[in-house]
């Protein structure tokens, strides 16, 4: 069956051109809408699929409709346009939070539609839920932009600044800075709103985005242990004051020394744990120019959020095995029911699946503890 895309682009040539080589194609029925609003006001009357939406627009720009998807709940596979270019990791990451693709402008009409199919195809829409809060932050920090978002969720505001893409501070109810960003990040069903050009008082965040993003997701799995405190819970201490930004940044977790001895397992080539929902890796050992263990990372959490939905009620998954060629992937929850796994590849030929598996299973026993 033909997918309906909801393509949103204030350039009439360019939202032309682009229907035409989309609806040539064949795997779409393109319906286009000029800038943010008319799209919001498409999405109330048609039937939509998928979304292609440039980010810089005027009326309303593409992060403000997507502030709007995200408060909505529209579990909507969404791909967008950018000026500016995407790295391979930033990439994965986006995907991770619900960015089904990304583009860098200008966007080679010839083959947008390959790739779009290519994205968007029915396997991929099928584990893509859409669009996430944290992947409308790292949308801010890749197009630069400076303003406040405010999250509304349960009653309760939250506040987070942004500066030329860097998150500057955060407040919510009595708390400020990193701590606060922390709380609102683990709010359930936040809705969303976006005010370009308005500045902080006061610059109370240091940590990079990035490292805020996976302290987050280790505290949305934290609270979703049995007897965690529903009160604000503030990660530990760092050790060491954060580095100046642009710097480059060393994430150690506790657990990192669990993850160097998984590689001591026969065969090992890399290891991470990641959070499930948001698909990022909160640590790793291993890998290499050879083997991307954030790229591994992302689509061993796509597998993991896939199984996790056929789960029947009373059900839960221990570990997963993805077999490739040359490699096996091992998905290892640390508990049943968490958010947290282990992501261990493995080298076909030097390995024991068995012990490896074993082995596994005893680190991530180790790491609940």
């Amino acid at each position: 069956m033909v997918k309906t895309l909801l393509l949103v682009d204030d350039d009439p040539f360019v939202r032309g051109a682009l229907t035409r080589a989309l609806n040539r194609a064949g795997a779409f029925t393109v319906v286009p809408a000029e800038h943010g609003r008319h799209a919001l006001e498409l999405l109330d009357t048609e039937h939509v699929d998928v979304m292609l939406t440039d980010l810089q627009m005027p009326v309303m720009d593409g992060l403000t409709l997507l502030s709007h998807l995200v408060q909505r709940g529209l579990r909507l596979p969404v791909a967008v346009m950018t000026g500016h270019a995407i790295a391979p990791a930033l990439r994965q990451r986006l995907q991770a939070y619900g960015i089904a693709a990304t583009f860098t402008k200008p966007v080679d009409v010839a083959v947008l539609a390959d790739e779009l199919q290519r994205a968007l195809d029915p396997e991929t829409v099928g584990r893509i839920r859409g669009i996430t809060l944290f992947g409308l932050l790292q949308l801010l920090e890749v197009e630069q932009k400076t303003g406040l978002v405010v999250v509304n969720a349960g009653g309760q505001e939250g506040r987070l600044y942004f500066e030329n893409g860097a998150l500057v501070h955060a407040h919510t109810r009595g708390l400020d800075g990193v701590d606060a960003a922390y709380e609102i990040l683990t709010w359930p069903d936040p809705a969303v709103e976006i005010f370009y050009k308005r500045r902080a008082r006061e610059h109370t965040v240091e940590e990079r985005l990035q490292s805020v993003l996976m302290e987050a997701a280790r505290l949305l799995d934290e609270r979703g242990r049995p007897g965690a405190p529903s009160e604000p819970v503030a990660p530990p201490a760092p050790a060491a004051a954060a580095p100046a930004r642009g710097a480059p940044v060393v994430d150690r977790i506790p657990e990192q020394a669990l993850l160097e001895e998984a590689l001591t397992i026969d065969g090992a080539l890399g290891v991470a744990l990641v959070h499930a929902t948001s698909g990022m890796a909160v640590g790793h050992a291993g890998g290499g120019r050879a083997l991307d263990m954030d790229a591994a990372a992302a689509g061993a959490a796509e597998v993991a959020r896939a199984a996790i939905g056929t789960l029947q009620k009373d059900d839960t998954i221990q570990d997963i095995m993805i077999t490739l060629g040359k490699q096996y992937h091992v998905i290892r929850f640390l508990r049943p029911g968490s958010d947290m796994f282990l992501c261990l590849v493995l080298d076909r030929e030097r390995t024991s699946l068995g012990m490896a598996r074993h082995r596994l299973a005893q680190l991530a026993r180790r790491m609940q503890a």
